[in-house]
């Protein structure tokens, strides 16, 4: 007898590796390094970069999201959400117009999105870890860190809008 296959809808949220995923991290990846080494990119590569930059910072903030269930944490919650709209863009900024990529500015930003997704990783484990003891504080410190990272990467990336513009 012919049985009906079902549609399996696509899990939201962390912990979706698939080898469509893989690929474009991989792909992303050569242009990021063929941009650094050569100096030149394109805005297609680097809105490409974005985006992937800002899937996996999302899934990130949805898992810790769900994590922060107590009242407790609504500031760091609120400040978790943001997190994906401060992060939206960035990198086109690091060209100039014709093309040339800013090494030194692209490897700040790279480097300051690295240091917010640790703190993600950080705040993540202290949510899922049975130790309660000091959990209150740790967290406290690396949403204050978080915090920090943020209005840096803010502030970098109001510079290379100011500095393309002109």
């Amino acid at each position: 007898m012919h049985r009906n296959v079902k549609s399996q809808k696509k899990k939201k949220g962390g912990g979706d590796i698939s080898p469509g995923n893989i690929a474009e991290t991989v792909r992303i990846a050569a242009i990021v390094q063929k941009g650094m080494s050569t100096g030149r990119s394109s805005y297609v590569e680097m809105r490409a970069l974005g985006r992937l930059t800002g899937r996996n910072v999302k899934s990130q903030v949805l898992a810790i999201k769900s994590l922060l269930n107590d009242v407790h944490y609504k500031p760091l919650l609120n400040l978790v959400s943001e997190i994906p709209f401060a992060m939206a863009d960035g990198y086109v900024s690091t060209l100039t117009p014709n093309g040339i990529v800013r090494k030194e500015k692209l490897d700040q930003l790279i480097s300051i999105d690295s240091d917010i997704v640790t703190c993600l990783g950080m705040i993540e484990s202290n949510l899922k870890s049975s130790r309660a003891d000091g959990r209150q504080a740790r967290l406290e410190s690396t949403a204050e860190t978080l915090t920090e990272l943020l209005d840096e990467r803010k502030r970098l990336v109001d510079s290379l809008r100011a500095s393309s513009e002109s």
